[in-house]
């Protein structure tokens, strides 16, 4: 108990140490990017965090999408999607990555208190992180906002990106056959993900386009799946 009491004093000394250089006058946004960057940077032994700030700088690009359609000031939610994620360097098993979301939280707060941003927007931003890995379980009296970034966040994560990674796991592991029968479970499940709840029009307008994408795909690669044996049924034929 003692060194994990010990670990944990290092973390949070570790973490001020970033978050002090960043006090001080200047655009919100600007800082947290560059927050972001230096924290979420890939070093020895975690070159995943490259995947993770790119995938922070698409959700923030989704937060952006969602705040212009929903006519609203884009700052606190640019800011928060770009923040979400700030936990991940702090996790090194799957347990720490269940609980992402607060640890994030709580280096969020930090974070904004250190750059002096507006106290009710920190109160927002930090339970909207702390909420955004949520499917439909999500408070009650979660606002638009607070819904924003999980919406963001999933958007990615819908995305053809995602899509293509998980996709390449599945080529390189399974057989076309076997890869078929998953493209077909991948369907099934996009007519369950219709029923997720969205923070805002502007989200379920989105969100409806990235499943569509997402059919889309896993269409065209059953198809591709399908083109393995047509040498064979041809060579049958013949015979």
């Amino acid at each position: 108990m003692l060194k994990i009491f010990r670990k944990r004093e290092e973390d949070n000394k570790s973490v001020m140490e970033i978050i002090d250089k960043y006090e001080g006058a200047g655009d919100p946004v600007t800082k947290t990017l560059t927050f972001v960057k230096e924290f979420l940077g890939p070093y020895n032994g975690r070159e995943d965090m490259t995947y993770r700030f790119e995938h922070t700088l698409r959700t923030a690009r989704w937060g952006l999408k969602i705040a212009e359609g929903e006519g609203w000031d884009p700052e606190p939610l640019v800011m928060a999607c770009l923040l979400h994620d700030v936990g991940y360097p702090k996790c090194t098993d799957f347990k720490d990555f269940k609980v992402h979301p607060s640890i994030s939280a709580e280096i969020t707060r930090k974070f904004l208190e250190k750059i002096n941003y507006d106290s009710e927007q920190i109160t927002k931003i930090c339970r909207a992180i702390s909420i955004h890995d949520r499917w439909n379980d999500v408070p009650a009296d979660a606002t638009p906002f607070e819904l924003s970034v999980r919406d963001a966040d999933d958007l990615d994560r819908f995305g053809i990106m995602r899509t293509s990674l998980l996709a390449g796991e599945d080529i390189t592991k399974h057989t076309a056959a076997e890869l078929g029968e998953i493209c077909q479970e991948r369907l099934a499940t996009l007519e369950e993900h219709k029923n997720r709840l969205c923070g805002t029009p502007t989200a379920e307008k989105f969100w409806a386009e990235s499943l569509e994408c997402r059919r889309q795909f896993y269409e065209n690669l059953i198809k591709h799946t399908e083109r393995t044996f047509e040498l064979q049924k041809w060579m049958q034929e013949r015979a």
